[in-house]
C-alpha cells in the first residue's frame, strides 16, 4: 500500500513538472494560441450581473482576465505555474494601471490566499490537471469560495481516444460536485472543433 502511494506521488510530481516545463517553453516561444488577449463574453456577461467582490483566477496565463476583473472593480488574486506567464501578467497589469496579485504556483497551493472569494474563474486550467491535483483543487473549494460564491469554468471535454491527462471527464466533474453545486452547463465547440463547455457552480448561501 505504501509503495503504491509513493509511486502515485512520484507520477503526479513527474506529470506536473512535465506540464510546467511544456507550458513554460510555449510561453517563451510565443506559441500560446489560447492566450487571445480578449476576455470571453461569458465572463463579461457575468460581470454585468454581479457587484465587485474578491476574485481568484486559476491558471491566469498572462493576466488578461485578471486585468478585466480589476478594471471592473474586483480585488483580484491570480495563479499560474508558468514563470514567463506571470512576469508578463505583472507587466500588463502595470501598463493597464490596475492592481492585481499574481502568484507563480500550482493551483492546488492556495492555503495562504485571503479566502473566501466571491468568484473563482477557471478558463482552461482544471481540464488539464492530473486527477490527483484535481482532487486537491476540488477539496480546496469549500474553504476558498464564499457562501453563495461562484466557480465559473471553461473546459474542454474528454474525448474517446484522447490523452488521459487532458479534458474534463465525469470523474473530474464528480470531484467538483462533491463540494459545489452545478447550476448551469452549456456545451459547444471551440475554434478547432473540440467539444467544450462553460460550467457555473455555486456554493450554498448562508441562511439567516
Amino acid at each position: 500500500m505504501i509503495l503504491r502511494e509513493v509511486a502515485s506521488l512520484v507520477k503526479v510530481s513527474f506529470v506536473t513538472l512535465r506540464a510546467r516545463w511544456r507550458y513554460t517553453q510555449r510561453y517563451r516561444q510565443g506559441n500560446v494560441p489560447w492566450d487571445t488577449g480578449v476576455s470571453p463574453p461569458e465572463l463579461l456577461a457575468y460581470l454585468k450581473t454581479r457587484p465587485p467582490g474578491r476574485a481568484l483566477d486559476m491558471g491566469c496565463g498572462t493576466g488578461t482576465n485578471a486585468i478585466t476583473l480589476a478594471r471592473h472593480g474586483w480585488e483580484v488574486y491570480a495563479i499560474d505555474f508558468s514563470a514567463p506567464a506571470i512576469r508578463t501578467a505583472r507587466r500588463k497589469a502595470r501598463r493597464a494601471g490596475v492592481s492585481a496579485h499574481f502568484y507563480r504556483r500550482s493551483v492546488a497551493d492556495t492555503g495562504d490566499l485571503p479566502a473566501p472569494f466571491d468568484l473563482i474563474l477557471d478558463i482552461g486550467c482544471y481540464h488539464g490537471l492530473h486527477p490527483a491535483i484535481q482532487a486537491q483543487y476540488a477539496a480546496n473549494l469549500k474553504r476558498l469560495l464564499a457562501p453563495g460564491g461562484t466557480l465559473l469554468m471553461y473546459a474542454h471535454l474528454r474525448q474517446a481516444g484522447a490523452s488521459p491527462d487532458y479534458g474534463l471527464d465525469e470523474n473530474g466533474l464528480h470531484l467538483l460536485t462533491e463540494h459545489v453545486r452545478l447550476i448551469q452547463r452549456t456545451e459547444g465547440r471551440d475554434h478547432r472543433g473540440r467539444a467544450s463547455a462553460w460550467l457555473v457552480f455555486r456554493t450554498a448561501p448562508t441562511t439567516s
